[in-house]
């Protein structure tokens, strides 16, 4: 049965990925964006909302004007900001944004509402892959303890309302096109100047996630699945010793050199050492076990294979 489905975040990669794919499920699709200069003109959609997630008022009343039966949320605030810029600006949009998005929703009787979270949120533990139950680390340091929290704040807003079915969706690292992964992306860029290392005795796991794999886990959960939270990663977590040099030489880039534990302390910012030494990958057992959802990606060798043109299946 068509849905009347609000997408915020529509400009972003997987809002991109996704508005064709509910319009060719005969879905009325709105928009809803800040700036309506943002969208392409081309961007298939049956109405745009303009109205900033942290402006209460403004939201409330573009979504009943819209009278959605689904919200989704995919905001980011990062775009061009650099990383500290980009968590900070996610945080505040997790933390009020999303609770205002949720008030909005209830407020115009929408059903469900799915939020965007990371597997990269979860707190490390040994050599486990991780699921759903496992505890997000909401005691990190710095502007990534932040973004934690506030995820962790979003979660809890969107699953606890007995209002609304709330569905909160673990991304893995997002690659395919326009992300951080593609050509003129922040990791590509890196990687080609040989400044993304790989450190000894490094064993930092990434569970990724293709664009085309996260809208379409949206899609399932449309109006199928219970409400709650689920992984939407590839079937193969990375070491990054793994994965690491493997893209680099997709992309034409440099061997990635190696450092010690202590040179990368000295040399990078605390995010990506954790990225490189101590993250946790994650399961989408929950997801393929109880709605049959099964990555087109199952692994990010092909996912990246493709995007760089080098896969021929």
């Amino acid at each position: 049965m068509p849905l009347r489905v609000v997408v915020a975040g529509a400009t972003g990669v997987v809002g991109r990925t996704l508005l064709p794919l509910l319009r060719e499920r005969g879905h009325h699709v709105t928009a809803l964006v800040r700036h309506v200069d943002r969208l392409d003109g081309t961007a298939p959609m049956d109405d745009v909302a303009v109205a900033d997630l942290l402006d209460p008022a403004g939201l409330s009343r573009e979504l009943r004007r819209v009278a959605p039966d689904v919200v989704i949320d995919q905001t980011s605030g990062f775009g061009k900001a650099d990383q500290d810029e980009g968590l900070r600006r996610t945080a505040r949009l997790r933390a009020r944004g999303a609770a205002n998005l949720v008030d909005a929703a209830v407020s115009v009787g929408a059903r469900r509402i799915i939020g965007q979270s990371m597997t990269a949120a979860y707190r490390p533990h040994g050599h486990d892959v991780l699921d759903e139950d496992s505890p997000l680390w909401t005691d990190a340091p710095g502007c990534w303890g932040a973004a934690v929290r506030a995820l962790a704040a979003m979660e809890e807003t969107v699953l606890t309302r007995p209002d609304i079915e709330g569905i909160a969706l673990r991304y893995g690292a997002l690659y395919g096109p326009s992300t951080q992964y593609a050509p003129g992306g922040r990791v590509h860029e890196r990687v080609r100047g040989s400044a993304l290392p790989l450190v000894h005795d490094g064993i930092g796991l990434t569970s990724f996630t293709h664009v085309d794999d996260a809208a379409g886990a949206v899609l399932e959960l449309l109006t199928g699945g219970e409400p709650g939270t689920y992984n939407v990663v590839d079937n193969e977590p990375a070491e990054s010793s793994e994965w690491l040099p493997a893209y680099a030489r997709m992309v034409g880039g440099p061997a990635p050199v190696s450092l010690t534990m202590d040179q990368a302390k000295a040399q990078l910012d605390w995010l990506t050492v954790h990225q490189l030494t101590e993250q946790r990958g994650a399961t989408n057992f929950r997801l393929r076990e109880t709605m049959g959802w099964r990555p087109t990606w199952p692994s990010w060798r092909e996912g990246f294979a493709a995007l760089f043109g080098l896969w021929a299946g």
